[in-house]
């Protein structure tokens, strides 16, 4: 999974890059094209506001992948408080 958040993030970052660069470029050898440059930020304006959101979606998974980890270690060790206090059960139940 991180593979893929990172790999994720590093595309979005290059398609922007790419999109950038393609403006500028137009910009310079076709100023008069502002429908198209216009598109085109619009386009990489678009794609800015998800980077954004990605990244707020990939903190949010990271500290709830965390949550739940810390849950799991919380649920083994009561599990085991659980058969701890039966063998004391148990024990208690054959001395009477």
């Amino acid at each position: 999974m991180e593979l893929e958040l990172l790999s994720s993030r590093i595309n979005l970052n290059h398609t922007c890059l790419k999109l950038q660069v393609s403006i500028e470029d137009i910009k310079t050898k076709h100023p008069n094209r502002t429908d198209l440059i216009s598109s085109m930020e619009q386009s990489l304006h678009e794609i800015k506001k998800a980077m954004v959101v990605y990244q707020t979606l990939e903190k949010e998974f990271r500290a709830t992948r965390q949550i739940n980890f810390d849950l799991q270690h919380i649920n083994l060790e009561l599990k085991q408080d659980v058969k701890d206090l039966k063998k004391i059960i148990e024990f208690n139940s054959a001395e009477l």
